[in-house]
């Protein structure tokens, strides 16, 4: 099955990237450590448009993560997506922002058939943001649903189910970093997944319409607003 050329945008985490496939050959331009705003995130577009020699014409498909992470950044992402598919009639691939740093993992590290991932991002409060992960044939296999826990509860999680990795941010979970059962590595999520992921859900004919989209905060924006205030 040919892929259709897709855009993807990650906003839920600290570093915005965007990320353009095209003929098996993915395009992505990052933030590195800035915050998500939405002015970069629409400059980072146009720029890894020219760098494919494209426009956003050519784009058949949209890809974003839609939580949890950052309120205000999911907004932002999902605001773009949002825009493009009800102007250009494209469909949507929506992903968990916890999926797709587990996908980010296995792109640059080794994991092998079976094994579990717990994906972590720090929701503030005194609460984590937790995934479970396992790897079986050619796709993820969700095996523990996205939620919040305490930190207490989190490591418990982890210490019953026994992970070959705690990934994401991880080492305010674990600030000692190492347990002798598994490794604990900072990580972010990238748009490059987004697409790779996006491109396991077209071949099954799941991208969906933007209209049937929400974002997954896992906890209201008020908590959000109240964090910040």
């Amino acid at each position: 099955m040919k892929l259709s050329v897709m855009l993807a945008i990650e906003t839920a985490t600290k570093p915005c990237s965007v990320a353009f496939r095209a003929n098996e050959k993915i395009y992505t331009f990052c933030s590195e450590n800035e915050k998500s705003s939405s002015q970069k995130a629409l400059q980072m577009i146009d720029d890894v448009l020219r760098e494919a020699r494209a426009s956003i014409n050519d784009v058949k498909s949209l890809g974003v993560t839609v939580g949890p992470g950052s309120f205000t950044g999911l907004r932002i992402g999902f605001s773009i997506i949002q825009g493009l598919a009800f102007a250009l009639d494209l469909p949507v691939c929506g992903l968990s922002t916890l999926e797709v740093l587990a996908a980010t993992y296995k792109r640059t590290n080794d994991l092998r058939e079976d094994q579990l991932l717990i994906t972590v991002i720090d929701a503030r409060m005194g609460q984590f943001a937790i995934g479970g992960y396992r790897w079986s044939g050619s796709r993820f296999v969700r095996e523990i649903n996205d939620c919040l826990m305490s930190q207490e509860d989190a490591r418990d999680l982890a210490k019953t189910r026994k992970p070959i990795a705690v990934v994401g941010e991880g080492t305010k979970l674990f600030p000692e970093r190492k347990s002798k059962h598994w490794d604990v590595i900072d990580l972010y999520p990238s748009a490059i997944d987004v697409c790779e992921l996006a491109n396991d859900y077209e071949k099954r004919n799941l991208l969906t319409a933007i209209s049937d989209l929400d974002l997954v905060y896992l906890r209201g924006p008020e908590a959000w607003t109240k964090q910040r205030g």
